[in-house]
């Protein structure tokens, strides 16, 4: 290929030999750019009013603020070529001191570990590198080595495929860029897409994930194939006036805020505080009424490894922002402590900034969170059962429940779906395990979680404190033929008025409560077995829509009674249309019998497991759920 375009570029000789086009109209997520003299070109992602108020007064951190301003985070430029080389002119500005007050403890021996310019090609990510301070150009190879069809081998310029390229500028320090060069017959930008306002923070701008790329707002923005506008600035909090002159500079399609960690480091009070919060969302609000804002809460951090300031309110915070976010309607509440795992192993420096992992974890669950929003409520039954359509056994308790119309689907997607029954417990079939672990983190609100098929049990006690496991057995009557009772026996439904007698023998806490047991009986999910109009028994439904809660009451056990009662209960639910299915604990022998006999087929207990919170009062999960089928 003879020379590079690095080595043709520093020797002064390329002119005409490689193409070469201006950087600024290669320049994604800035909201404006500034010719600087020679040709250079500085990219800004703060409006000159915006600039000017974090350098006021009124900010915290005045001459901080300043030095981060002209940070490039989220800033790329983005083109297409025939080229198999490219060379990028960038000065780079030094970095600022609050940064490097904040990452030299943890940086190490290498200066720049922390932050540099990468690049994607065609989806491939390349590592940071970083010119040195003598240096104002930086080559990047496109072609991908492991393609090459001999070892050493590479296609002509010009003569190969087309390569898309992005070029992430530094996280955390300023530069400004002039010209790329390339060797093959064109370097072309790309459109602009739909962007995403990000504005928040260090852990936003993203300090020590040590790749630009990998801050979690621009992972996020990548996962909708949105540009990112990244206004993350380290050390803000919610300041008054630091939108000045955006409104007419970007056109989001979704904004999201993440700002309230700060405030922990330093003596605040709760009153002026509050009334920051509240003048900030007024403000965003004023500015986007009808564009999606997600207000994020402060992630976890380790309070143990870097304690809050004795006389900050930082605590009373996240219930300042619920407060405020509550009055607009465009915006929803994203609760932090959700976003990031309670696992100091994710914070790179161990006790409050993501790691590269972290920051995936964030983005992933923002994503999940957002795109749920972004789904029309109202059909998100039919997306469920269309998703389910053809889902393997152990997704049957999900696919009848959503099919009889019970409960809300909180989540639906390739992957996972979810469903909230009362507000008593969920059902969760996922799987896609990183997926459902995102949802379990996200959505999950309910004391109990049918987990519908392996994989999921850690991470229902990692990430949504369920910590309590019990497999069960699903046993489903999949016949139409309605079942004959036991000469002489009957059962009749109950009503209201059973209410009492009902919950004075039956374990209903662990599956019902008062309330719920009132609607099962409203609605004559309950049978009675009777000896001369004396109730000896009875069977009902929990929640789920599966039956259960079959008693027989002491005197009258060993008569048949459990089999009358559920047989006719199969046969009521034949006679609305329903399949008949109920959950049986492995350990209860006389329950799983009655379902061969009745003709039940009997799943593998590792297609469902409850995963539970302790239950403070009610006892132990466990040993309440197996007394309540008593059969005679």
């Amino acid at each position: 290929m003879g020379s590079s375009v690095i080595d043709t570029l520093v020797e002064g000789t390329a002119d005409g030999q490689f193409v070469c086009v201006d950087a600024q109209p290669l320049l994604h997520g800035c909201v404006r750019s500034a010719r600087e003299r020679d040709g250079w070109v500085r990219p800004w992602r703060f409006s000159s009013e915006q600039v000017r108020t974090m350098g006021s007064c009124l900010a915290w951190h005045p001459g901080l603020f300043r030095q981060m301003a002209r940070t490039t985070a989220g800033v790329t430029m983005e083109l297409e070529t025939d080229s198999t080389e490219l060379a990028l002119e960038v000065l780079l500005d030094g970095e600022p001191s609050g940064t490097r007050a904040v990452l030299d403890p943890i940086r190490g021996e290498d200066d720049d570990a922390l932050d540099g310019i990468s690049v994607d090609v065609d989806g491939r990510h390349l590592p940071c590198s970083m010119p040195t301070e003598s240096e104002s150009v930086l080559r990047f190879s496109l072609d991908d080595p492991e393609e090459a069809p001999l070892p050493g081998l590479v296609m002509l310029p010009g003569l190969g495929e087309t390569h898309h390229v992005r070029i992430w500028l530094p996280a955390l320090r300023g530069c400004a860029v002039r010209r790329v060069w390339g060797n093959g017959t064109f370097v072309q930008p790309v459109d602009q897409r739909s962007q995403l306002l990000v504005i928040g923070d260090s852990i936003a701008q993203g300090f020590v994930t040590g790749d630009p790329a990998t801050a979690w707002p621009h992972l996020l923005a990548d996962s909708f194939g949105f540009d990112i506008v990244n206004q993350g600035l380290g050390g803000q909090v919610f300041q008054t006036g630091t939108l000045l002159g955006l409104a007419s500079l970007v056109d989001p399609v979704a904004v999201v805020i993440a700002l309230g960690e700060n405030y922990r480091y330093e003596p605040c009070r709760a009153r002026p505080t509050a009334r920051d919060v509240r003048n900030y969302f007024v403000e965003v609000a004023r500015i986007w009424p009808e564009v999606p804002t997600f207000v994020c809460t402060p992630l976890w951090h380790d309070e143990d490894a870097s304690p809050s300031h004795a006389m900050s309110c930082w605590e009373r915070v996240p219930s300042m922002i619920a407060a405020n976010v509550s009055v607009h309607d465009e915006m929803m509440l994203v609760d932090g402590l959700r976003l990031l795992d309670h696992d100091s192993s994710l914070l790179a420096d161990g006790y409050e900034h993501p790691s590269e992992l972290g920051s995936r974890q964030v983005a992933r669950r923002l994503q999940v969170l957002m795109g749920s929003t972004m789904q029309d409520p109202t059909q998100l039954r039919s997306r469920a059962a269309e998703l389910l359509d053809g889902a393997p056994r152990a997704a049957f308790p999900l696919v009848e429940t959503i099919r009889r119309g019970i409960g809300q689907v909180r989540y639906a997607d390739e992957g996972c779906v979810l469903l909230d029954v009362d507000g008593s417990q969920s059902l969760l079939y996922a799987p896609d395990h990183e997926l459902g672990e995102a949802v379990l983190a996200l959505f999950v609100d309910t004391p109990m979680v049918a987990l519908l098929g392996p994989g999921l049990r850690d991470a229902a006690s990692r990430v949504a404190g369920l910590t309590g496991h019990l497999p069960c057995h699903v046993a489903i009557y999949r016949r139409r033929a309605r079942l004959h009772l036991p000469v002489g026996k009957d059962a009749r439904v109950l009503d209201e008025t059973f209410f009492d007698v009902v919950r004075d023998h039956c374990d209903h806490n662990v599956f019902l409560s008062d309330e719920q047991l009132k609607s099962s009986l409203g609605r004559g999910d309950f049978l009675g077995a009777f000896v001369d109009d004396e109730l000896v028994g009875f069977i009902g439904e929990r929640p789920d829509g599966s039956f259960g809660l079959l008693t027989v009451f002491e005197g009258h056990r060993r008569e048949g009674w459990a089999r009358t009662l559920e047989s006719a209960k199969i046969n009521q639910m034949l006679d609305r249309g329903q399949t008949p299915w109920c959950e049986v604990f492995p350990d209860n022998e006389a329950s799983l019998s009655l379902q061969r006999a009745l003709g039940l087929a009997i799943c593998d207990p590792g297609d469902l497991c409850f995963a539970f919170a302790p239950h403070a009062g009610e006892g132990d999960f466990s040993s309440d759920a197996k007394d309540t089928m008593r059969l005679d």
